[in-house]
């Protein structure tokens, strides 16, 4: 009786009929206990035994005894030779069914042998081969958790002892590897394998005669892995620089490729890459909306490949391609102040008011589509009066203009033309100084007429809210009543002075 592993044996040897009957079996522990039972039935034998050479159940000739005795079966082979090494089989059968065991007889040399017959001795030499390897392993790679098998066909007579090192230390059937031999290949599993697990691994084979080893490598790759990604999206200022970093983690040797759009970036003045210390960097000079798309780094070595990707969006910041001019306004009017913007859209445009944002009502109405953008004042008031300011932005900068808008005011002499008296023949000049929102119109009168244009002797100017009548030299009939009138679209006013001429 034996318990070993969790596994309960009986065995009874050798087995008589007497052994018939019913076997029970109990395991128990402090928490409880369990029972099973087996019926043992011992039947009658009929025995026959075979190998190549020979085909014979309980014969005898000069070769070969087989014998059956008190359920011992045996087999005698006389004058044994090299040609006898063979694989034996011993079949069994009665009414209950049948079975069968084999065992390999391999015939060495150099080492004495002898059967005996009660009264008869046969000595001889047996011969053997020293092992070698028909197939050798093969070097392998490997990704990490996978499971890897080493494989030798081995020559020579069995049976053989097997062991596999690694470097220097020897391998032992566990949990992470397993050793075995099967027929004459002889294999090495080795489970979950990673990166520590490359190198060099001898398999050792030995007999009762000799002993051989050859060595194989194994090297665990790992593949490609992103330990941090690319942004997964980047917007660039037209003509601004860009930078593209990912880390890359896996087994050398490396190779690491950028791609725009599915095509390969090649290494110019505007592009360069870099692969330094698992950091994949591309560099992007004097970007233009052209250069915008979808970037991948692809990343691979001899146990695969990864990628990852960003989008990237290069934008031409706006700019006002036209801006509104200042503006002089009667009151009640309606006004429009409109600006078209260049550069890359979507904009976010806001209106302002001295500062104060304008927004869409029953006093302003604010327009934004595209490249332009207007606010609508319905009904000029004096409140209305002020700065505005048009700011415009995207992602990548903005641009603002500014607009005055004013009532007009009617104009005003600030200095009146002056009654003057002069001695007939000599010049006189009648001036006055005016303000008021342009444009402005002047007219001269003299005794209520309108003096319509100059001549050789009258000369009418308006330069820089200056009005002047100039008479380059004085007549009799030059003595009068003089009217200044000046006129824009809020008013008009006027002014009046006597010319008296001495002398007639």
């Amino acid at each position: 009786m034996s318990f070993e592993n969790n596994v309960a044996s009986f065995r009874i040897e050798p087995v008589s009929k007497e052994d018939s009957g019913t076997y029970s079996f109990k395991v128990e522990n402090d928490f409880g206990s369990s029972t099973c039972e087996a019926v043992l039935t011992v039947l009658g034998l009929y025995c026959h035994l075979a190998n190549s050479p020979i085909q014979q159940g309980g014969m005898k000739n000069a070769k070969y005894r087989s014998l059956c005795h008190e359920n011992t079966m045996s087999l005698e082979i006389a004058n044994l030779e090299l040609a006898d090494s063979a694989n034996y089989t011993c079949s069994i059968s009665n009414v209950a069914g049948n079975d069968s065991c084999s065992a390999v007889l391999t015939v060495k040399g150099l080492k004495l042998f002898y059967i005996s017959d009660v009264t008869e001795y046969f000595f001889f030499l047996k011969t053997a081969e020293p092992p070698s390897f028909l197939v050798k392993p093969e070097s392998q790679q490997a990704i990490p958790d996978s499971t890897v098998e080493f494989k030798a066909t081995l020559k020579g007579t069995p049976p053989f002892t097997v062991k596999w090192f690694k470097e220097d230390l020897e391998l032992v059937s566990g949990p992470t590897c397993f050793i075995g031999i099967e027929g004459s290949t002889g294999f090495l599993t080795l489970y979950s394998v990673d990166t520590s697990r490359s190198g060099r691994y001898t398999c050792h084979v030995s007999n009762d005669v000799g002993s051989d080893s050859c060595t194989t490598t194994l090297m665990v790759t790992e593949p490609p892995k992103f330990a941090k990604k690319l942004e997964a999206a980047k917007v660039v200022k037209q003509g601004d620089s860009a930078r593209l970093e990912c880390k890359v983690s896996g087994s050398p040797e490396m190779k690491v490729v950028w791609f725009r759009n599915d095509h390969e970036i090649v290494a110019s003045e505007k592009f360069r890459t870099s692969f330094i210390d698992s950091v994949a960097v591309l560099e992007m000079n004097y970007l233009s909306t052209d250069d915008s798309g979808d970037y991948i780094c692809e990343a691979q070595n001899p146990a695969g490949k990864a990628s990852c990707s960003t989008k990237v969006t290069v934008k031409e910041p706006p700019v006002f391609s036209r801006k509104p001019s200042p503006v002089d306004m009667l009151k009640g009017t309606e006004v429009s102040l409109e600006c078209e913007i260049s550069g890359t859209p979507p904009f976010d445009v806001t209106w302002y008011k001295d500062r104060r944002q304008i927004r869409s009502s029953k006093k302003y109405k604010v327009t934004a589509k595209n490249y332009h953008t207007s606010v609508r004042i319905l009904s000029v008031e004096a409140a209305d009066v002020g700065e505005y300011q048009c700011k415009a932005q995207n992602d990548v900068g903005s641009d603002t203009c500014f607009c005055a808008v004013k009532l007009k005011e009617p104009p005003k002499f600030l200095t009146k033309i002056n009654s003057v008296t002069v001695v007939v023949g000599e010049p006189v000049e009648l001036q006055a100084r005016v303000e008021g929102s342009q444009p402005i119109s002047v007219q001269w009168l003299k005794d209520k007429e309108e003096i319509i244009r100059e001549s050789e002797n009258t000369k009418i100017t308006f330069m820089e809210n200056i009005a002047t009548l100039q008479l380059v030299r004085t007549e009799s009939s030059s003595a009068g009543k003089y009217i200044c009138q000046i006129r824009n679209d809020a008013g008009s006013r006027e002014c009046m002075a006597t010319l008296s001429i001495l002398g007639w």
